[in-house]
């Protein structure tokens, strides 16, 4: 790209990307307001098979205004500093982790995981590498450290397949639990095998802890759009693709580690039985990178959309239907080449829900929205070529439990890692919201606010409007927030595809968090001493809750390890002990209960302790009320 308002000058600064099926070119620039740019394709730019492009030239010019902040974001901004460049290495940075060591950790695209103290001004030093896989590559996504994990008990669990992203081979998807307080000799135990992996890029990603204790994760389609394809080597979807998966801990641990996953091709897991340990929580999610928790209790979940080219399975008339009965409506033709790209879109996600990504081993045949009426339907699947209509005929219903998306990145975006913005650096003008990394288009940190009555409304503000969210990144991958201090690392990725490069930018909060301690009254070493009391020692007995620091909102809490069928008695306990609520649950088989405490936000700001006390023993737990 280059400016063409006087002297002609290349645009410096670019991040330049295609999308895994190789259809579009997407380039992200700072651009000059009033001014006048050329972007110009010449045939020494190839597709993926080495065929060389017609050249291609367009022009346009950029407007007066200046981007403005939302109203309620004005003074949030960040200072960019490089910690880590290409020069550490050969592998991408696949996930960022800010462990209960308070360290920076790193997994990468060969399967090591890259650790480092943070210092006081957010800057990284004592650089340690972790071979969980000695010397042999993984492609290591998902870390997420367990909800009992301290200082001293480094224990996490991470999702893993095949390194290659070419002809990958299918079942190498893996789920592990990693314990990492020796840095030289981490231990791993397999807890999930064979799960599917796709011809290309689509794997096992990220991993993370809902408020009921159990390990999420989205697992990537073998397709571009539910029946084969040859962009994705012609590789039919398994049970388990294109789905968020759910794994029960416990369960795992009670019946034999490892699970053996495998659906098909020798393998019959059943998902759906009563004891499985790793069954389907939610489906028709093509490929989300990430996925996020919110402290409002609800499930959000980017997804990457497919690129045109991809084929959608037929429903015949008499076929069993994604809802268990049969199909009575007219004949639903299977949609070949598709000419219609899919935009990204951020899912509010339910159990049971299905999200437009068809799979016929789970009965589900329509993409999206399908085409039931004759006007614009949200998620239709329809476009046109020469003013002739091609796709879903009116009338086509969608999928019976289709949920829809919430939120419309648009076309080539790639929206993929994302977090919750949880500390109240800027006078807590971020906190609760949501920032999505835009890999493609964008190449920014996108924010996302959650109305907070109607939990499907989404206001956006682009990278761009926020000193710092947008430089623009060289494909930011994914993100984490130091919640001390408000600062954030960000992994730019810099290849589209593949093993990427290393490259780690700190984004320092200009107005920085203050600590609990501060706004509570209650000094530094107390905090100190009473942080992380979840487990008792010598019975193993734990208590977890979610949200923490909690906003005076619903308390999620997790008690495990106590007897079968055991009363447990939860008392919430203020800093001078005087007993603010106590109610009682009974666990199930496995020693385990879930329940959730109102707080009605009437709860004084400060730091209480939660109590879990049965015939079994007792244990706590700090709560941060904010």
């Amino acid at each position: 790209m280059v400016s063409s308002t006087g002297t002609k000058t290349q645009v410096s600064g670019t991040a330049v990307n295609s999308t895994a099926a190789g259809d579009a070119i997407t380039l992200s620039a700072s651009l000059r307001p009033s001014t006048t740019y050329e972007f110009q394709i010449t045939s020494n730019v190839k597709d993926d098979k080495g065929n060389m492009m017609i050249p291609f030239t367009s022009r346009f010019k950029t407007t007066s205004d200046t981007p403005v902040s939302s109203g309620d974001l004005s003074g949030v901004s960040f200072t960019e500093k490089t910690l880590i460049d290409n020069t550490f290495g050969s592998d991408g940075f696949t996930s960022l982790v800010v462990g209960p060591d308070r360290r920076l950790y790193a997994t990468t695209s060969g399967g090591k995981i890259e650790r480092w103290d943070i210092r006081s001004d957010g800057t990284i030093t004592n650089h340690k590498t972790i071979a969980p896989f000695g010397t042999s590559r993984r492609l290591l996504i998902g870390l997420h450290f367990a909800p009992n994990a301290t200082s001293s008990n480094l224990l996490a669990y991470i999702s893993h397949s095949s390194p290659v992203f070419t002809n990958a081979p299918d079942w190498s998807g893996k789920i592990s639990r990693i314990n990492l307080n020796n840095p030289a000799s981490p231990q791993i135990i397999d807890y999930v095998i064979n799960l599917p992996r796709s011809y290309k890029d689509h794997a096992t990603n990220s991993i993370k802890f809902g408020p009921d204790g159990a390990l999420y994760f989205p697992q990537g389609s073998n397709s571009a759009m539910g029946d084969t394809d040859g962009a994705w080597g012609y590789r039919p979807e398994r049970l388990l693709n294109g789905a968020i998966l759910r794994l029960d801990l416990n369960k795992a641990q009670q019946q034999g580690l490892p699970i053996n996953v495998k659906t098909q091709d020798g393998g019959n897991y059943n998902p759906y039985a009563s004891n499985a340990p790793l069954t389907i929580y939610a489906t028709g999610i093509r490929n989300a990178y990430d996925l996020v928790w919110h402290s409002n209790g609800e499930l959000y979940v980017p997804t990457n959309g497919s690129a045109a080219g991809g084929n959608a399975p037929a429903l015949s008339s008499g076929k069993k239907w994604s809802n268990g009965q049969t199909y009575t409506g007219p004949s639903i033709p299977a949609l070949k080449n598709i000419r219609d790209t899919q935009s990204d879109y951020l899912f509010r996600v339910v159990k049971g829900g299905y999200y437009g990504h068809p799979n016929p081993l789970r009965n589900e045949y329509i993409m999206f929205g399908g085409n039931p009426t004759s006007g614009v339907d949200p998620g239709e699947v329809v476009w046109s070529v020469n003013g002739v209509q091609y796709g879903y005929k009116v009338g086509t219903p969608h999928e019976p439990n289709y949920r829809g998306y919430i939120y419309d990145f648009g076309l080539n975006i790639s929206a993929n890692g994302a977090i919750e913005y949880r500390s109240n650096a800027f006078g807590g003008k971020l906190k609760g919201k949501m920032l999505v990394c835009r890999f493609s288009g964008g190449d920014d940190l996108m924010v996302l606010a959650v109305d907070a009555v109607n939990k499907s409304k989404i206001t956006a503000t682009e990278g761009i409007k926020i000193p710092g969210l947008r430089r623009p990144f060289a494909n930011p991958l994914d993100v984490i927030e130091d919640v001390q201090t408000g600062n954030l690392y960000v992994s730019e990725y810099y290849d589209g595809n593949g093993d990427g490069k290393p490259r780690i930018t700190l984004l320092k909060a200009d107005k920085p968090a203050t600590s609990t301690a501060n706004r509570t009254g209650v000094s530094n070493s107390v905090l100190t001493e009473l942080d992380e009391t979840t487990s008792d020692a010598a019975t193993g007995l734990v208590v977890n809750v979610y949200p923490n620091p909690n906003p005076g909102e619903n308390l999620h809490v997790t008690v495990q390890n106590f007897a079968a069928q055991e009363s447990v008695t939860l008392s919430l306990i203020d800093m001078v002990g005087t007993v603010v609520s106590t109610i009682s649950v009974q666990t199930d088989e496995l020693g385990t209960a879930n329940t959730e405490i109102n707080l009605n936000q009437k709860m004084v700001r400060g730091i209480y302790f939660l109590k879990a006390a049965g015939t079994s023993g007792n244990t706590q737990t700090k709560l941060v009320i904010e």
